[in-house]
C-alpha cells in the first residue's frame, strides 16, 4: 500500500485515475488522427467500476454494518490495495492509448460532406436500425434464444447492430445535418435500458450500450464544444448516472420479485418500474444505505484487494496465464479443445479471495483482478497496456473506415468495439463476445453491402440512372 492511511491511498489513486481518464478524454478529443470515442466507453465503463472506493472516504462510514458487506470479510486496507493495483492498470491502459494514436498514418482524415452521398448514410441507418431493432427485441421477447449453444452467442451479438445504427445516425445528423434530431435519438437510446429493466432487470449490457453511444457522439461534436464545456458534461452526466444506478440498486431486488415471477405481465412490470421509481432519493454523503450499495457493487476494487491479500500468504497459486490464453483462443471450439478450462464466477472468484461466494450468484472479477492473479502487477501492466492498444486501434480502423463510406469495414469493428466495453467480464466471455461480434458484424454487412459500401452504392446509382 501506498501511503499508511488507507484512506490517504484510496484518495490518492482516485485521483490519479480521474487524471488518466481526462487526460486520455483530452487528448482522443484533440487527436489530429480522430476518434469514435471507443476508448473513450472503455476507460469510463472500468472507471465506474471502481468509483464507489470513494465511499471508504466518507465521513463514519464503516461497511462491516452492512449484512452482505461484513460476509465478504473484507477491509479498508483490502479496497486499498485492490485500487491500488486497478489504478496502475488503468493508468497503463491510458499509456496503450496514446502510444497507438502515434503509430501508423498520422494524417488527419476529415470528414467531406461533398464525397458523401446523403441517401447512401440514410439508407445504410435505416437497414441498419431494422436489423439490430429486430434481434434486440427478438432477444428480450424470447430470453430462451441467449441460452441456446451457438445460436445464443449470434442472437446476442446480432442486436448490438442496434447501438450501431443509433451512431449511424448520430454521424448523419452532425455531418450531413438531417435525419432525426439528437434528442429524438437519445430518446430512442434511453428505450435500450428501459426495455431491458422491464424485459429482465438486468442493467449492465444496457449501461455499456448507452454508455458507447453517448461516447460515440462525444468524439464527433468534442472538438466544438472545447474541453471544458465536455469536462462538465461528463461530470453532470456522471451525477445523474450515480443517481440512477444507487437508487435502483435500493430497490432492485423487490423490482426483480415483479418482473421474475413467471405469470407477471408486462402491465405489472410497468407498475413495478413507476413504483420503484417514486422511492428515488437525492444523493447523499450521509445516506448509509447509499453507500452500501456505492460499496457493494460499483467498487470493483475490493475483489482485487482481497485477492492481492491472499497471493502475498499463497503465492503459488497464480494462474500463470491459464485464464489469459483461455480468452485469446476462446474462439477454439470445445469439440476441439476438449479440455478447454471454465474460468471466471463463483468458483474463481472463490479460489483467489477466500470468500465463499454462492453459485447461484454471478460475480464480476474484471481485467485487473484476472490479470494480477495469473502474472501480479506486472500481468496488470502488460495486459491494460495491450487491452487499451487494441481498443485504440480499432477505433482508429473505424474511423478511417466511417469517413471514408466503407460501412462495411466500419461495421464488425463497431460491433466489435462495443463488445469489449465489459468492465465486470472475464477475458474468455470478452473474446468471446468479442470473437462472435466480429464474424456477425462480417455476414450483416455482407448481407447489406450494397448499402454499406459507399463505391458500390455509388455504381448502383450510375448503373439506375443510365436505365
Amino acid at each position: 500500500m501506498l501511503f499508511e492511511s488507507a484512506e490517504t491511498t484510496i484518495l490518492f489513486w482516485l485521483v490519479v485515475g480521474l487524471l488518466a481518464f481526462l487526460g486520455t478524454l483530452t487528448h482522443l478529443i484533440k487527436s489530429t488522427r480522430g476518434t469514435l470515442g471507443f476508448p473513450i466507453a472503455f476507460l469510463l465503463a472500468l472507471l465506474i467500476m471502481h468509483c464507489g472506493a470513494v465511499a471508504h472516504l466518507a465521513s463514519g462510514y464503516f461497511h462491516q454494518y452492512n449484512p452482505f458487506l461484513y460476509s465478504l470479510g473484507y477491509t479498508k486496507e483490502s479496497v486499498a490495495l485492490g485500487l491500488q493495483v486497478s489504478a496502475i492498470g488503468f493508468v497503463s491502459m491510458a499509456a496503450g492509448i496514446f502510444c497507438t494514436s502515434y503509430f501508423g498514418q498520422q494524417d488527419r482524415l476529415e470528414f467531406d460532406a461533398r464525397h458523401y452521398p446523403a441517401r447512401f448514410l440514410r439508407l445504410a441507418e435505416r437497414s441498419m436500425l431494422i436489423i439490430g431493432g429486430f434481434f434486440f427485441f427478438a432477444v428480450l421477447i424470447l430470453p430462451s434464444l441467449g441460452a441456446i449453444p451457438t445460436i445464443g452467442a449470434v442472437v446476442t451479438s446480432s442486436r448490438n447492430l442496434l447501438p450501431v445504427a443509433l451512431c449511424f445516425a448520430i454521424l448523419r445528423r452532425v455531418w450531413l445535418r438531417e435525419g432525426m434530431q439528437l434528442w429524438q435519438i437519445g430518446a430512442i437510446a434511453s428505450v435500450i435500458p428501459l426495455a431491458n429493466l422491464i424485459g429482465t432487470a438486468i442493467l449492465a449490457d444496457a449501461v455499456a450500450i448507452i454508455i458507447f453511444i453517448a461516447c460515440f457522439w462525444l468524439a464527433i461534436t468534442g472538438r466544438r464544444f472545447g474541453m471544458g464545456r465536455i469536462i462538465l458534461a461528463m461530470a453532470a452526466g456522471s451525477y445523474v448516472f450515480l443517481f440512477l444506478a444507487i437508487n435502483y440498486l435500493l430497490v432492485r431486488d423487490e423490482f426483480r420479485d415483479i418482473v421474475w415471477e413467471p405469470t407477471s405481465t408486462y402491465s405489472e412490470r410497468v407498475d413495478g418500474l413507476g413504483a420503484a421509481l417514486m422511492r428515488f432519493t437525492p444523493l447523499s454523503s450521509d445516506d448509509e444505505d447509499q453507500l452500501f450499495a456505492l460499496d457493494a457493487r460499483l467498487n470493483q476494487s475490493l475483489f482485487t484487494g482481497m485477492a492481492v491479500e491472499k497471493l502475498e500468504l499463497q503465492p503459488d497459486t497464480y494462474e500463470n496465464g491459464a485464464t489469459l490464453a483461455a480468452g485469446l483462443f476462446a474462439f477454439v471450439p470445445r469439440l476441439i479443445w476438449t479440455d478447454k478450462p471454465v474460468r471466471g464466477g463463483s468458483e474463481f472468484l472463490t479460489k483467489h479471495t477466500g470468500y465463499p461466494a454462492s453459485k447461484d450468484t454471478t460475480y464480476g472479477i474484471g481485467p485487473y483482478f484476472e490479470s494480477y492473479v495469473n502474472y501480479g502487477l506486472t500481468g496488470v501492466i502488460l495486459f491494460g497496456f495491450l487491452f487499451a492498444a487494441l481498443v485504440r486501434w480499432i477505433d482508429l480502423r473505424c474511423y478511417r473506415a466511417m469517413v471514408t463510406g466503407r460501412m462495411t469495414e466500419a461495421v464488425p469493428l463497431a460491433i466489435g468495439a462495443l463488445a469489449l466495453v465489459q468492465p465486470l467480464s472475464t477475458f474468455a466471455s470478452t473474446f468471446s463476445t468479442f470473437y462472435a461480434s466480429l464474424i456477425i458484424g462480417f455476414l450483416a454487412a455482407k448481407m447489406l453491402e450494397r448499402y454499406l459500401d459507399i463505391s458500390l452504392f455509388a455504381e448502383s446509382q450510375a448503373r439506375s440512372r443510365v436505365t
